[in-house]
């Protein structure tokens, strides 16, 4: 009976998860519920809990990482599950990544010619199935900064595998959305298992720079 009671003032509850880890994380943020009049406590399993209001002047959930190393999310009312809604909060450029994480670094630029980064895009791996044909969609999305910069991730599930070269290399592609236009980039080959860098990266800075106009549909 008490549980029941206790269910029937919460009014909805979010779960916050590192992209990377896939660990839920609920200290050194700052989350908000624009249009609600309460704010937001986290119980004993590190979930931002709300309690019975009326949902209906609910717009949106702003998730602010502040110095955290992750990038700011929200999501709108209309995503909001009546009970639990998670989300995942994407890398920021500062995350420490540890050993074992395959993604890349790199800039989105208008053209090379001009370098104007293109900002708030939308970017995302793709890699190729071991079968050698079919392309996965990897889950993680980041945004690009106002210098164009990110860094995104390929995450598999344990049951997913990729196609590997001799180099111990996947495919990828990067796609980035703008606005309603979505393109990507030719294939590139990263190392398993760890974040590529332009100052590292085998086939040059150069390489990880993306240009808008260049991108295929």
């Amino acid at each position: 009976m008490t549980e029941q009671g206790y269910l029937r003032k919460t009014l909805f509850a979010l779960e916050v998860l590192d992209a990377v880890t896939l660990a839920r994380v609920s200290q050194g943020l700052k989350v908000v519920a624009e249009g609600l009049q309460h704010r937001p406590y986290v119980n004993a399993s590190g979930l931002f809990v709300w309690l019975k209001e009326d949902r209906a002047p609910l717009r949106r959930i702003t998730v602010d990482p502040g110095a955290l190393p992750y990038q700011r999310v929200a999501i709108p009312a209309a995503e909001v599950d009546p009970r639990l809604t998670t989300i995942e909060l994407s890398p920021g450029l500062n995350y420490p990544f540890a050993r074992g994480i395959t993604g890349l670094r790199g800039t989105l630029v208008e053209s090379r010619t001009t370098r104007v980064p293109v900002s708030d895009a939308e970017v995302h791996l793709r890699w190729l199935d071991e079968d050698g044909t079919t392309w996965r969609e990897a889950p993680t999305r980041s945004r690009t900064t106002s210098h164009g910069d990110f860094v995104t991730i390929a995450r598999l599930a344990p049951t997913q595998v990729p196609r590997v070269d001799a180099n111990g290399a996947l495919t990828v592609r990067l796609r980035a959305r703008l606005g309603t236009g979505e393109r990507g980039s030719a294939d590139l080959r990263l190392l398993q298992g760890r974040v590529a860098d332009p100052s590292t990266f085998p086939q040059g800075p150069d390489a990880l720079t993306f240009a808008w106009d260049e991108l295929q549909p």
